[in-house]
């Protein structure tokens, strides 16, 4: 077995089951039998991944129930993965066999922690079936009662599936799954916590704003899943020539305007409440938070900040949100993850992907969002961002006088880090936050200061 980095692979046990979990696939070896160990890279769709390995190791088509930390494991940085294979009539690829998981014995085995993870993997299989445990695809099966339901609604609107699925990310309570068809692909996907409300809020814009979502065409409560048509287009990416930029940003801003007189309801489902009014509310206790990571800072570069600093910065940002809400900038939909892998851009539309992250706030923050990106792939290049601005502006006009518009991208960049920072749910638990995460907030509150620093800077030179 390769000794691949771990900075940049996964290695995972493999427990691949057939016949409703009554056989595993192990690696026969002279020392005994051993569970299957493959490396994936690391910071990917484990499912997609570990399943692709699969194929191209052994060409077994298979599909992910769940992962979980080995107790004893081999190697202290292995996971355990449990798959199904989707062709229970396969022979088994060679130096490998299957086995009735009835007949296995510690004795046969050449590593003992092998066995104890297969009988914990039955065990938590077993609690899947009987409902002890939430989340419908935790069971074996569960890819072939999900299927039948697919072509149930795909036969509904004249569509046959060809047989070809594959998966990208799985675990007990979600999936995401891609179905090709005679025409056009299907997608499934069923959301859990903390991401349940995914599935109100895409049912809910997808019927009152459907330009701008993929079309879903049907839905199981149950499951908390829904069935999406694939939507042409290409994902914005560094080759995206500016004017895909450009529709995406008038897009953006003609959705914003298009949910005026939803926010409540979107709030009410599951949306977060990003408005001045919730933001301000969340000032001290954030403040709070960070001061205390602060103090935990266990490197001396970047200097931590003090908590004077940390006082002048709540308050700059106290009083920007009290502006704010005076103006009476119009609280409208929002995304937070407003990243290009989340957009789909054609000449006919854009589309706007995976809601988990949906907000009801200020307009623009999701603009300053999807301008980070742009820079992360070109750097600052005034021109383009001039162009990209006018784009996302123009539809703002007929809501909001020019110098609204530009006293607001004027703050625009202190207000849009300080909701990104506290709409993220891990400052609200102190004692859980890990430490990159706390890493990532200090980082996040830096940018806050040097935003307020930079906004000094310019009230300084306005001063005549």
């Amino acid at each position: 077995m390769s000794t691949t980095s771990q900075s940049t692979h996964d290695l995972f046990r493999i427990l691949l089951y057939r016949n409703d979990a009554a056989e595993i696939l192990l690696e026969t070896t002279p020392e005994g039998l051993r569970l299957p160990i493959l490396s994936v890279p690391a910071h990917a769709r484990e499912a997609e991944e570990v399943t692709g390995a699969i194929r191209t190791s052994w060409n077994l088509e298979t599909y992910g129930l769940f992962r979980s930390s080995a107790a004893v494991p081999p190697h202290p940085f292995v996971h355990d993965y449990v798959v199904e294979a989707c062709r229970p009539d396969k022979i088994s690829p060679a130096g490998m066999q299957w086995l009735c998981v009835s007949t296995l014995s510690i004795g046969a085995f050449q590593t003992p922690s092998d066995l104890a993870a297969i009988q914990n993997s039955l065990l938590r299989l077993g609690q899947y079936r009987r409902d002890e445990l939430p989340g419908p695809f935790g069971k074996p099966g569960w890819l072939r009662t999900v299927t039948e339901w697919v072509g149930a609604q795909a036969a509904a609107a004249g569509l046959d599936p060809t047989g070809t699925v594959r998966q990208f990310n799985a675990s007990p309570t979600f999936s995401l799954l891609r179905f090709e068809t005679n025409s056009r692909a299907l997608w499934f996907k069923a959301v859990g916590e903390p991401n349940a409300q995914e599935f109100e809020i895409t049912l809910h814009l997808a019927h009152f704003l459907p330009r701008y979502l993929p079309h879903v065409m049907a839905a199981n409560r149950e499951w908390n899943a829904w069935l999406s048509v694939e939507s042409e287009g290409q994902h914005l990416r560094a080759q995206s020539p500016i004017g895909d930029w450009q529709r995406v940003a008038a897009a953006l801003a003609e959705l914003q305007i298009s949910s005026f007189g939803r926010g409540l309801h979107l709030i009410e489902i599951g949306c977060r409440d990003l408005r001045a009014c919730s933001l301000r509310a969340q000032v001290d206790p954030f403040f709070d938070c960070i001061a205390e990571l602060m103090g935990g800072q266990t490197t001396a570069i970047p200097p931590p900040l003090t908590r004077a600093d940390l006082a002048a910065l709540a308050g700059e940002i106290r009083t920007a949100l009290e502006n704010q809400n005076e103006n009476e900038i119009p609280n409208v939909l929002g995304h937070l993850d407003c990243n290009p892998g989340n957009i789909l851009v054609s000449r006919e539309r854009c589309v706007f992907l995976d809601w988990a992250e949906g907000f009801i706030g200020h307009p623009f923050f999701t603009f300053q969002y999807l301008v980070e990106h742009w820079r992360r792939f070109y750097g600052r290049n005034g021109t383009s961002e001039k162009a990209i601005l006018s784009a996302y502006a123009t539809p703002w006009e007929s809501v909001l006088s020019a110098d609204d518009i530009a006293r607001e991208l004027q703050i625009l960049p202190l207000l849009a880090a300080f909701a990104y920072a506290a709409g993220n749910q891990a400052w609200r638990r102190p004692e859980c936050i890990r430490p990159e995460t706390a890493g990532y907030l200090r980082s996040l509150v830096r940018r806050m200061k040097r935003e307020t620093d930079a906004l000094r800077e310019q009230r300084l030179v306005c001063v005549p």
